[in-house]
């Protein structure tokens, strides 16, 4: 690393404490044998603390530095048994205390400084982060001009500076989400699209009219085709505001989409627009009448509200009981 390299004592991640960050993976009266640079210790209060039951891109993140590391686990978005075991082993690998949490003293010995030249899995890691945050890079572990260019691009994105190098600056940008990733349609629907923890079905009356279809003519710089119910086959903009949430919730939780403009709908329908999307899936449960269903809904319902939309129908609501449907005005 460019920068000077120091040890941080335990004494040093307990002034982090102090400073709000709570669960420092730090053993009382143990020193951090971790290396990180100075700028790394002041960064990590920007992450977010991981744990078991989070869901998310943050955790796809986190899965893949821990592959990059020497674990073998799944890259799902949830932080479950598998996860929580590999977050063991690193800990431990590294001499930190072994809590399976992902706080302060985590992040910082397993986020990476990379720069141009750079190859491995660590750098495979980063490739496969910036295209979860909508790069479409070609993931083949060699720092080249194309990661780059990805890696400035999210620097500025995210309001950092852009040297180009991804060190705990950049990785607190991709962990949380801030790079914005572009707001046209096509490079919303291309983040979408990304996001593995999004399943857009390939079915919804003809297969050019499915969700998953009509992300990828919108991520195409092209409009999304209806074909069902009373309309028929017409094309229409998907509604960036609508695309907008899809991508930002996608990033703290999974879901799937089972109409978008397809399907067959009542013939003043805001799906018919490109206005609206239904999810019957969330962070691996159905939306039902049941209590968990319910529970679920209800969340993204809230989202969709916050997030400015004018048309909310979920399980209580005629026509609804599996699905949650949010509508935009535009």
């Amino acid at each position: 690393m460019r920068t000077t390299r120091a040890v941080i004592s335990f004494a040093a991640a307990a002034a982090l404490g102090v400073a709000g960050l709570i669960g420092t993976s730090v053993a009382p009266n143990t020193a951090l044998t971790a290396e990180v640079t100075q700028a790394q210790a002041a960064d990590l209060s920007g992450y977010p603390n991981l744990k078991q039951g989070s869901t998310g891109v943050s955790v796809k993140i986190l899965q893949r530095l821990l592959i990059a590391n020497g674990q073998s686990i799944a890259v799902d978005g949830s932080f479950g048994p598998a996860t929580h075991s590999a977050v063991l082993a690193f800990q431990k690998s590294k001499g930190l205390a072994a809590d399976g949490s992902v706080g302060p003293a985590t992040w910082g010995a397993i986020i990476p400084e990379l720069r141009q030249g750079d190859t491995g899995a660590k750098v495979t890691a980063l490739q496969h982060t910036l295209n979860l945050r909508g790069a479409a890079l070609a993931v083949d572990g060699s720092f080249g001009p194309a990661t780059l260019a990805a890696v400035k691009a999210a620097q500025t994105k995210g309001g950092v500076t852009a040297d180009g190098v991804a060190g705990p600056n950049t990785w607190r940008v991709l962990v949380n989400g801030t790079t914005g990733g572009g707001t046209t349609r096509a490079q919303l629907a291309q983040q979408i699209r990304a996001d593995s923890g999004i399943t857009l079905l390939h079915f919804c009356g003809p297969a050019y009219a499915s969700p998953g279809q009509n992300i990828l003519d919108t991520a195409n710089g092209g409009q999304a085709s209806a074909g069902g119910g009373d309309v028929g086959d017409q094309k229409v903009w998907l509604s960036t505001n609508m695309l907008k949430w899809m991508r930002d919730y996608g990033q703290s939780h999974s879901y799937r989409v089972t109409a978008i403009v397809g399907c067959d709908h009542s013939s003043n329908s805001r799906h018919y627009r490109g206005w609206a999307v239904d999810i019957d899936y969330a962070d691996g449960t159905k939306i039902s009448t049941t209590t968990a269903g319910r529970t679920v809904a209800g969340r993204i319902k809230s989202s969709c509200q916050a997030a400015g939309a004018t048309e909310i129908l979920g399980p209580g609501d005629s026509g609804h009981s599996g699905h949650v449907h949010c509508a935009w005005s535009s």
